[in-house]
C-alpha cells in the first residue's frame, strides 16, 4: 500500500473497521505514510464542496 501507484497528496485511504488484519497493521502504515511525508488529516479536510467532481480514479477535479 505504502507503494501503490495511485498514492499521492491528498489520496484517500480506507480501512474497513472488521478487516481481519487491519488492527495489526495500521500503525505501521500510519508510520511508513509520515516518514513519505505524508500528512494524515480528517476526510472532511480533503473533500472540496464547491465547483469540483470526483473522476472515475476518485480524484476531485475543478468544474470546467
Amino acid at each position: 500500500m505504502l507503494n501503490h501507484k495511485h498514492l499521492s497528496n491528498g489520496s484517500i485511504i480506507l480501512f474497513h473497521n472488521d478487516a481481519k488484519y487491519t488492527p495489526q497493521v495500521l500503525d505501521t502504515i500510519l508510520k511508513g505514510l509520515k516518514e513519505k511525508g505524508y500528512e494524515i488529516v480528517p476526510i472532511s479536510e480533503l473533500i472540496y464542496k464547491d465547483n469540483y467532481y470526483m473522476d472515475n480514479e476518485g480524484r476531485q477535479k475543478l468544474n470546467s
